[in-house]
């Protein structure tokens, strides 16, 4: 039987802690940025000795004698200096909103098979620049650090250079407008360029063939490809994701091959295909891949991530999505229930809001991720949970590590 218990954390030195697991322990070393995996009966001995109330040199000097093999990890480790002692690390404060998804209008010229949130044509939800103005003012006083412009299809909004050209002037820090690439114009690169502008866009395949039957547009990767080359010849900031699908899956070598070869992926950048989520159009069986990728572990060990996992959850902590109707979101793809009406209402009450019900579930809270060492170092995604079967505070389906076993 699994205990609702939480597992146990502490501090054993300076940037050192230990997170308990159902079977092992964790050592974090916060300094060095690194996990260290240690046996039950030694995180249960250091668990004792943090909580003793003695010099460090006593507690050290009864590791040497007792529990040598201990110690020895410890200085092969370099953080046999810092055991015992004080603790220095710290996370900075953060805005109460960190990430905005204005989603401007939900009209797309593209049908994608995968899409989240069944954009096409059809729609006709245009967020007026008022309503825009209004919540990027608030965006600013809460301190947001990024405006995403999104869509549908952003570049299709009339007014689209109205509401970024207002988001810089009042300073917002990082701004993204993530688009399919087929409308730009050469104002728009201009613009980009002039005003600094970071462009996010999805590559679905490496030729026509591939990304075309993705889109479901002809002709939709050659107008990609002139326009990130574009982009590329400009040294205009760019990102590009990769979505994986039954449409695409055994294409995903040849699309790292391309955008290596292309210069859009630099040699020690790893590529990192997301399978397709679960939502919108990418519900159905056509779609999912037919092999669910193997996701390696991917740890982030710092103070600032550390120290905020223990309060609050590691993905949707400070993020907000803002529809085209004005409906609030978690998050882009997590669309089922609205947190609000930005025609109406303050996203600030709002940010509240989310931060009662979705921000504060940490992996403390979460099924299977609760019994494992790694919680405070891993990342969440509570829409896939949700998504696919297993509700609010389900277990992450794309873990496959067994905290139960150990491996």
């Amino acid at each position: 039987m699994l205990s609702n218990q939480i597992k146990r954390t502490i501090c054993i030195g300076d940037h050192l802690f230990i997170v308990e697991g159902a079977k092992r322990w964790a050592l974090y070393d916060l300094k060095e940025e690194t996990l260290i995996s240690i046996d039950s009966g030694s995180g249960e001995l250091l668990w004792t000795l943090a909580r003793e109330n003695s010099l460090a040199e006593k507690k050290i000097a009864f590791l040497t004698k007792y529990a040598q093999t201990i110690m020895k990890l410890m200085e092969q480790s370099g953080i046999s200096k810092r055991l015992f002692l004080a603790d220095t690390s710290c996370a900075e404060s953060l805005p109460l909103l960190e990430y905005l998804w204005l989603e401007v209008t939900d009209q797309c010229n593209h049908k994608c098979v995968h899409c989240y949130g069944n954009f096409c044509i059809l729609f006709k939800n245009f967020m007026k620049l008022e309503t825009a103005k209004k919540i990027l003012d608030q965006a600013k006083a809460m301190g947001c650090l990024w405006v995403q412009f999104v869509g549908g299809e952003p570049f299709i909004h009339q007014q689209l250079w109205d509401m970024v050209k207002y988001a810089v002037a009042l300073d917002i820090p990082n701004i993204e407008i993530f688009t399919n690439l087929t409308l730009l114009k050469d104002k728009d690169f201009d613009l980009i360029k002039a005003y600094n502008i970071r462009i996010a866009t999805t590559l679905l395949g490496h030729n026509s063939e591939v990304h075309d039957a993705c889109t479901q547009i002809p002709g939709s990767f050659k107008r990609w490809y002139y326009n990130i080359k574009k982009i590329q010849e400009l040294k205009i900031n760019f990102r590009i994701g990769v979505v994986r699908m039954q449409q695409n899956e055994n294409d995903m070598k040849k699309i790292e091959a391309f955008l290596r070869q292309e210069g859009l992926l630099a040699e020690d950048e790893e590529f990192e295909p997301d399978d397709v989520r679960p939502t919108g159009r990418g519900c159905s069986n056509t779609v999912e891949p037919r092999i669910p990728l193997q996701y390696d572990f991917f740890f982030t060990v710092t103070p600032q991530f550390f120290h905020q996992a223990r309060k609050s959850n590691p993905c949707w902590r400070g993020e907000m999505a803002v529809s085209a109707e004005g409906k609030i979101f978690p998050c882009v793809f997590s669309r089922q229930t609205t947190f609000g009406d930005a025609n109406k209402d303050e996203i600030k009450s709002a940010a509240q809001a989310l931060k009662e019900h979705c921000w504060a579930i940490t992996l403390d809270n979460v099924d299977k991720c609760k019994d494992c060492e790694y919680r405070y170092a891993c990342m969440d995604c509570r829409e896939l949970s949700i998504s696919s079967g297993y509700g609010l505070y389900g277990r992450q389906p794309r873990c496959h590590y067994d905290p139960y076993g150990g491996e």
